[in-house]
């Protein structure tokens, strides 16, 4: 089949950058056809050809074959072109038609298309191609570059074509809308999207106004991954260039990973949203700039949301940031944590996560709740703001299911060191019964694996335990309290009281014994064998203990006072005093008490001075 002059003269033309305006001149022979409007007949086509051979009633041969259509039925004002090789022509009835090629394209050749096999029906104003489509598009045509990379560095869009490929097409010449079936495939400099059809409305100036993919739409955008869904919608509005992704979307970068019932892409902006059952993956792995992210042995982060958008940087790289909302559930692989909020916000720079509503993040020895959370993982520091619960597992060597429960206003967590500020409440429970409790204005702790080693509590330090075997009960005040305890042997091995020590035992009933010390300060220490044993006390500075029992009372003092648990005994030096209902010891070195027998030992000179009891002097 022969072609035109003119035919290669557009495929040539179609084929370099700049295109350059041309309309090519009619033929010989002349068909023209007019359509009704409300102000009556307008120029509508004109078809035109070289020789016309009539082959039936109904059918005249054509060649070689060339049609404009007319914008506005304005002459001067040619909206599209097509040419053949060849055409049958049904003039009553408006229809052209052939087995060969075609070619048609606007009189600047930006919009050009051919393939083979076509039909032409002219009371719908529209052109079917049948085989091997192929349609070109010069890029400026489109309002914006579509789906390009960072304005500052991308390529220039001038004599830049966008191509599309399929089995075959439609057009509507007069609503300016054009659709692509069969294993259709769109190429761009900065776009590769396959589909199984492909829709674009173009506006009266023949540039691009919509793009609608769908049937197994695959989309790869340069240097930010490529995206799979059921249906893909490409529009322009406020200046941005945005894709809708509907069905269940998926989208790739590199190692990342988001899917979602519908995603909505601003090229413009490098901004993905995510709606409706979003979950999306991203790599533990410190990313690369300007690379796409590689996941290691550390494994990966997962989002699930109700709502969700990511940032993408100018160039190839990561998701810069991300803002999660609705149902948020985020879990880590490395360190097996996991968190659940109303909404949280992701920055990569510093890895940062800030959880609101309702958060709560946990793994298997830790919990923390707050109105706020925040974790920045770069510098490894966690904080809790608002209404904090820090729930922490404190096994002990005998005890194995021991949990620490700390209330504050706020948290903060930095390499092994939390911080509970304002109205610290701390509690330990064991096989769920409490066993102690603890308040102060501000609590550190240092932690070694997550094993408690060190804790400070200061400002207004409240203490007590929960009642023992025999009832007993122990509390303590003081401004200042440390405790020391082995992360290796999970076992204490000391505790000081500073600053207005009061310690107290009492029994459950009114006529349970008591007693109380106070002190500058008291130190505990304990067993290092035996779990939370304690062998030895000490008191200093203006020490007073006071014991009371049902047939005794008892009221010492001194500087110094060691209690040794073995030998029930305490070391009481420093001018020390002992009085009880029947006599006063002072004036001696030190002095021996045992508690339980109430026996005292002057040691060196010393002076005892007899209680007279009281007489009762009978009535008169």
């Amino acid at each position: 089949m022969k072609t035109t002059l003119a035919l290669w003269l557009v495929l040539t033309l179609a084929a370099s950058a700049p295109l350059r305006a041309q309309t090519p001149p009619d033929l010989k022979t002349k068909i023209t056809r007019y359509r009704d409007t409300p102000k009556g007949k307008v120029l509508d086509l004109l078809l035109s050809g070289d020789n016309r051979t009539p082959l039936t009633e109904r059918d005249d041969l054509i060649t070689p074959f060339q049609m404009k259509s007319f914008r506005n039925g304005q002459a001067n004002d040619v909206q599209l072109i097509a040419q053949a090789p060849e055409c049958h022509l049904d003039a009553t009835d408006g229809r052209a038609w052939d087995k060969g090629g075609i070619v048609l394209f606007t009189p600047t050749t930006n919009v050009w298309v051919q393939g083979e096999g076509f039909l032409f029906i002219q009371t719908n104003h529209s052109l079917d191609i049948s085989n091997k489509v192929e349609t070109r598009i010069l890029r400026s045509l489109l309002k914006t570059s579509m789906l390009n990379a960072a304005r500052t560095n991308a390529p220039g869009t001038t004599g830049q074509i966008l191509k599309i490929y399929s089995d075959r097409c439609h057009f509507d010449y007069q609503s300016n809308f054009a659709q692509y079936f069969g294993r259709v495939h769109v190429i761009d400099a900065q776009l590769d999207l396959t589909s199984e059809r492909l829709s674009i409305q173009l506006t009266s100036n023949s540039a691009i106004e919509t793009i609608l993919a769908e049937d197994n739409v695959v989309m790869t955008t340069t240097n930010k991954g490529w995206a799979t869904g059921p249906r893909a919608f490409y529009y322009v509005t406020n200046g941005s260039e945005m894709t809708e992704m509907t069905g269940g979307a998926v989208w790739h970068n590199g190692d990342e990973k988001a899917r979602a019932e519908e995603f909505i892409y601003d090229s413009t902006r490098h901004f993905l949203t995510g709606i409706g059952r979003v979950r999306v993956w991203w790599p533990n792995a410190p990313a690369r700039s300007g690379a796409a992210p590689k996941a290691d042995a550390s494994g990966y982060r997962e989002l699930w949301a109700d709502f969700a958008t990511l940032q993408w940087p100018l160039t190839n790289g990561p998701v810069e940031t991300m803002h999660a909302a609705g149902n948020v559930l985020i879990v880590n692989q490395a360190d097996r944590s996991s968190s659940t909020s109303d909404q949280a916000d992701y920055t990569r720079t510093n890895d940062l996560f800030k959880l609101t509503g309702s958060p709560v993040w946990w793994n298997e020895k830790m919990e923390i709740k707050g109105r706020t959370l925040t974790a920045e993982g770069t510098n490894k520091i966690y904080r809790a703001r608002g209404d904090s619960n820090l729930k922490l597992k404190a096994s002990s060597a005998v005890h194995t299911n021991q949990w620490l429960f700390i209330a504050s206003e706020d948290l903060d967590y930095q390499i092994n060191l939390a911080v509970f500020t304002d109205h610290v409440n701390t509690r330990l429970l064991d096989d769920g019964a409490l066993r102690d409790t603890l308040k102060s204005d501000r609590l550190d702790v240092e932690l070694v694996s997550n094993e408690v080693k060190t804790a400070v509590a200061r400002g207004h330090v409240r203490g007590e335990t929960a009642p023992d075997k025999f009832g007993r009960i122990k509390t303590i005040a003081c401004a200042t309290l440390t405790a020391h305890r082995s992360p290796e042997t999970k076992l204490m091995t000391d505790i000081l009281a500073e600053d207005r020590v009061v310690l107290r035992q009492f029994g459950t009933n009114a006529a349970d014994p008591c007693s109380q010390l106070t002190a500058a300060t008291a130190t505990a220490y304990f067993s290092a064998t035996a779990s939370n044993q304690m062998e030895r006390a000490v008191a200093e500075r203006g020490v007073v203990m006071d014991q009371i029992k049902t047939n005794q009372t008892i009221h010492a003092t001194g500087e110094k006072a060691v209690y040794t648990v073995a030998a029930d005994e305490i070391n009481l030096t420093g001018t020390p005093v002992a009085r009880t209902e029947r006599f006063v010891i002072s004036n001696s070195d030190r002095m021996i008490w045992q508690p339980k027998t109430n026996r005292f030992q002057a040691i060196g000179p010393y002076t005892i001075v007899p209680i007279k009891a009281p007489t009762n002097k009978p009535s008169s």
